[in-house]
């Protein structure tokens, strides 16, 4: 939980005396967004309708049009009907400024260079390619938010960054907030300078404290999430700060977290958040839960809560999850003299579900032949599936021979640059952080089993989809099939099946091992015949954003669902080199709520492998007791077989020396399981998967 200090404190109550139209709420940690109204990823893609663009990017500073507000506003008590906004993080309700549009070098509120009647977080910077200033309102009358968004913007104290943070105007409380939403390095923390607060005149402002060198609450390691579960905001409430004013914050677990599916019945506890809002301090309040069956109470005593402190703390009677199905929770709290009675209720909700489904993150990584560090997504999506050989990797190729137009268009949609991995639609992070992302996420609640059956008949694929729900649902859910394949491989050298690769001591020598390579020992450009590419995606059936009709609602649990796709093997492709994975997708959240995977066996399952020198065959996949490795060489040399379980440790070795021939390997007494045979000649290496039944 994140603290407000003591300094942070005394720097508020003196920024309170700059004006007596409003006072300043830091909502630091509130993991939130104000009223809950906005839940959209905080992506590149967010910039798509129904948001509005006010600004794309430019190079030098620039206003907006003016922008008309959709509700009555009133800002330092005076009725405002239009704004506009400059590329450098400043909102004027004074349209007519003759006041240039300021550098993004910003400075201490009031100034200047500011006009009058302006919010600012001063110092964001629209200059870069993915950059805009979008606009969209949330909620209905009388209760609309209109938020003005900077989204994927920089930052003069880091130029290597990324930024989200946004401005919003409430309805009927004439309330501003101030967001921070996401921040991010490729460098590592983010240390940003922003000016935040409110300019009234050439005299008269209010900062947020640390201003004019504010940095964000969500950037303070390499990466930060794209929902609003990690925001910070400041809000400018209108009037004088009462003296008692209790704020119900949170309380989790949340309705749809993990935590909120327990196998019935079970005595959930909840964890409760309130905020001091007032400027004296609380010594007491009464929390109260109702679930239907009449209020439970809690009543605290003793307390010494100072003014904007948080306060945290387990109810003193878990929740009663009797039966399967959905229990609503609706929180309260309250204190004599309460000024605000409109920000003491929270609800949330509770599961009880039929079994615990086994979750199957999905990694979507979108990458490229053009793109110099994707050699590092190489590495560490076959690193992923060798520790974790449940993880559901997809390489959503963009700009290269192995691009799906669809699929490139979906995942672009969600990352602000290469490479990037999504996990299971929820967030977006580099790949070299799967492992971190994998041991988070695994725990995650999958909604449902999900099994696959495939038949194969020549090319002509059947893959049925039985999908067992652990809990009653309602809304709209898809299927989708991808089909993705191993070893692809192109060319000829000098094509874009060339992989670009900015760790070559010809680029900017970083050592990086892995995927068969020492990357930083390669060529700047490694030429397409030693390339051979995994886990790409060749096809999603039916979009995006999956099939319709494969799922109907709503759901009860312990209830099964089955679809059967169809699937043809293309001429071009190995059928014994593709895998088919079934994604369940929620259609409101468009997150994947689970997956599973099933490698196609094809024929006498015949692995067949080229490279520059070495032609090899590895059969019969799956094997039980043996295993056969036909090859073809250039030259006679020296072989060395090595079968590696998927943390890399050598299990099974065979050696000899040929050109032509087959070397056979006793595996019976392997463990059932995924393995990798790696076969070397010379000075050249190529791997297959096995697997051991």
């Amino acid at each position: 939980m994140k603290k407000i200090s003591l300094l942070l404190l005394s720097m508020i109550a003196i920024t309170l005396s700059a004006s007596a139209q409003y006072y300043l709420i830091p909502n630091v940690g509130a993991n939130s967004n104000p009223g809950n109204l906005n839940n959209d990823l905080e992506e590149p893609g967010t910039a798509a309708a129904p948001w509005v663009t006010l600004l794309s990017t430019s190079a030098t500073p620039t206003w907006s049009a003016n922008q008309t507000i959709p509700f009555t506003f009133l800002f330092n008590g005076a009725t405002e009907t239009s704004y506009k906004v400059s590329s450098t993080g400043v909102l004027t309700f004074d349209v007519a400024t003759a006041v240039a549009a300021c550098t993004a070098t910003n400075a201490a509120l009031p100034s200047a260079l500011v006009p009058d009647k302006s919010i600012c977080i001063w110092g964001v910077n629209a200059n870069g390619a993915n950059d805009k200033v979008i606009s969209r309102v949330f909620g209905t009358a009388p209760n609309r938010q209109l938020w003005i968004s900077f989204n994927s913007c920089s930052n003069v104290a880091s130029t290597t960054s990324f930024i989200y943070w946004s401005i919003v105007l409430e309805e009927t409380t004439n309330s501003i907030h101030i967001v921070d939403q996401r921040s991010s390095s490729s460098t590592g923390a983010v240390t940003l300078a922003l000016t935040a607060g409110l300019q009234f005149n050439a005299s008269s402002a209010m900062m947020v404290p640390g201003s004019p060198a504010l940095n964000s609450t969500t950037g303070a390691t390499a990466g930060s999430l794209d929902t609003p579960a990690d925001n910070t905001y400041y809000t400018f409430k209108t009037g004088v700060q009462p003296a008692v004013d209790i704020k119900l914050v949170d309380v989790t677990p949340h309705d749809g977290d993990p935590a909120s599916y327990v196998s019935a019945p079970a005595n959930v506890p909840l964890t409760v958040k309130v905020v001091n809002y007032g400027s004296t301090a609380i010594t007491g309040f009464t929390f109260t839960y109702n679930t239907g069956a009449g209020p439970v109470n809690d009543v605290k005593t003793g307390l010494n809560i100072a003014p904007f402190a948080n306060y945290t703390f387990t109810a003193a009677t878990p929740v009663a999850v009797a039966t399967t199905g959905h229990l609503n929770v609706a929180c309260n709290v309250s204190i004599a003299g309460d000024a605000d009675a409109t920000n003491d209720a929270f609800t949330t909700g509770l599961n009880g579900i039929a079994f615990t489904p086994v979750h199957n993150v999905v990694f979507e990584e979108g990458t490229g032949t053009w793109c110099g560090w994707c050699v590092r997504g190489l590495v560490y999506m076959d690193s992923i599936q060798k520790v974790h050989p449940d993880a559901v990797c997809i390489a959503v190729h963009n700009g290269d021979p192995m691009t799906v137009a669809a699929y490139d268009a979906g995942i672009g949609g969600l990352i602000s640059g290469y490479p990037s991995v999504v996990v299971d639609r929820k967030l977006t992070d580099d790949p070299s952080n799967l492992f971190q992302l994998y041991l988070d996420h695994k725990p995650d609640f999958g909604y449902a089993d999900i099994t696959m059956t495939n038949t194969v008949s020549g090319s002509n694929v059947t893959c049925k989809v039985d999908c067992h729900f652990a809990a009653d649902l309602t809304g709209s859910y898809r299927l989708a099939l991808v089909a993705t394949e191993d070893r692809v491989h192109g060319g000829p050298d000098g094509s874009t099946w060339d992989q670009h690769n900015y760790y070559s001591s010809q680029s900017q020598n970083i050592p990086l091992l892995g995927y068969g390579f020492d990357f930083q020992a390669e060529a700047s450009i490694i030429p397409a015949s030693k390339m051979y590419y995994d886990d790409v995606a060749i096809s999603i059936d039916n979009s995006f954003t999956g099939k319709p009709g494969t799922i109907t609602s709503p759901i009860a649990a312990g209830s099964t669902q089955s679809y059967t796709f169809n699937y043809a093997i293309p001429a071009t492709s190995n059928g014994n080199n593709i895998s088919l994975k079934a994604l369940l997708i929620d259609q409101t959240s468009g997150i994947i709520m689970n997956a599973n995977q099933k490698h196609l066996e094809v024929g006498a399952a015949v692995q067949s492998i080229t490279s520059a020198s070495i032609t090899a065959e590895v059969y019969p996949n799956p094997a039980s007791d043996q295993l056969t490795i036909s090859l073809q060489l250039t030259a006679s040399q020296s072989v060395k077989i090595e079968v590696l379980n998927m943390i890399g440790q050598t299990v099974a070795t065979a050696a000899q020396t040929l050109k032509n021939g087959a070397i056979t390997m006793n595996i019976a007494a392997l463990p059932v399981g995924n393995y990798c045979v790696k076969i070397t000649a010379g000075n050249e290496t190529v791997t297959r998967k096995i697997t051991k039944q």
